[in-house]
């Protein structure tokens, strides 16, 4: 049932439905979509797992291309098998079924709605798993330190003046001040950042004039920009509001510019580390837990990294020997035995001391 950031309605009645056969406490945050459940097992602390299940939308419409249906269902699967052993259970476990991760708002709507203060007790640690396509199934990324990027998202409205284009210089054009604030981004990662930091400033977008329309009277340029390291996104930012000002200056046109703080690096907490590399070898085996590089796409999973201490896993879910698509591409799809690793990792989360 894909259903896009804030609108899961049906996504939620189902998970609402299926929660009702196990002896799980619901959590009423406030919120129209999204879910989150309290099995209380008695214990002093709580481990909180998340999982997201929102899908993205498509000229096609709402399409599960990231594969939050399995992340959503994975974490139905482990909750069938920790309340089954509840009474062994070393933590008490709190399921958080977050909404509007495409986008990059949902945890920040949690927390902003009290989860944290609504809940029984505070987590101290919490899960979160994401299907990776370049690896194999079977196997899982448990990864030290950074792993997804810092993102903001960047407009820039360059404004001129209209005209003829017979009379140029009578008409200020903000599409050669736009064409060239597009050429200047390029020397933010080439020129003005350590060539061993991790980078990625883009372009999405170029709107500007009509085929009837010469010399329009804006044009505007949306992107983002994202890295690993705070201090070098701060320079980031910095840079590209002072090239996009400058071009105003130089090309005589007006400009607004807007950057917005989407999302902090996902970094996989320290402290974490060697818990969730027993919890990944007790579920799969050491010879399926692997390492990976990091990756620049980002993830609101770092949210809540930011209150409490959290780690982040890629699971498998690539067929062996064939090419996979990877996330958002119209190809993508999980291979099922995804399921077979996945469930077994989250419980072994909740389980492990």
């Amino acid at each position: 049932m894909p259903e896009t950031a804030f609108k899961e309605y049906e996504t939620t009645a189902y998970i609402k439905k299926a929660c009702e056969d196990y002896p799980v406490k619901l959590i009423d945050i406030g919120m129209e979509t999204g879910a989150v459940y309290h099995l209380d097992a008695g214990r002093e602390e709580t481990v909180a797992l998340r999982a997201d299940i929102d899908a993205l939308l498509t000229e096609q419409g709402a399409k599960h291309l990231c594969g939050h249906d399995a992340h959503a269902s994975t974490l139905l699967g482990a909750m069938h098998y920790l309340c089954s052993v509840k009474e062994e259970l070393p933590y008490n476990v709190l399921f958080v079924f977050q909404p509007a991760e495409e986008g990059t708002r949902g945890a920040k709507a949690m927390l902003d709605h009290g989860l944290l203060d609504k809940v029984p007790q505070k987590p101290v640690r919490m899960f979160g798993i994401h299907n990776r396509p370049e690896v194999d199934c079977g196997d899982v990324v448990v990864h030290r330190g950074p792993l997804m990027s810092e993102k903001n998202i960047y407009s820039v409205t360059y404004t001129g003046v209209p005209g003829h284009g017979s009379l140029p210089h009578k008409c200020v054009d903000p599409i050669v001040a736009a064409a060239a604030f597009v050429s200047g981004l390029q020397t933010i990662t080439s020129k003005n950042v350590d060539p061993f930091e991790p980078v990625i400033c883009t372009v999405n977008s170029i709107k500007a004039g009509e085929p009837d329309i010469p010399v329009p009277k804006d044009a505007v340029i949306t992107g983002y920009f994202r890295s690993y390291d705070h201090k070098t996104h701060l320079h980031m930012q910095d840079r590209l509001v002072r090239l996009a000002e400058s071009i105003a200056e130089a090309y005589e046109c007006g400009c607004e510019l807007k950057s917005t703080h989407a999302v902090p690096a996902l970094v996989n907490h320290d402290d974490m580390y060697e818990i969730a590399l027993r919890a990944a070898e007790s579920a799969v085996g050491a010879e399926h837990v692997t390492d990976s590089r990091p990756c620049l796409a980002s993830e609101d999973f770092a949210v809540f990294g930011e209150e409490i201490p959290s780690f982040f896993y890629w699971v498998g879910s690539g067929t062996p020997g064939k090419r996979c698509a990877p996330w958002h591409d119209p190809g993508f799809c999980i291979d099922p035995d995804y399921m077979k690793t996945a469930v077994p990792l989250l419980c072994a989360s909740a389980m492990t001391r």
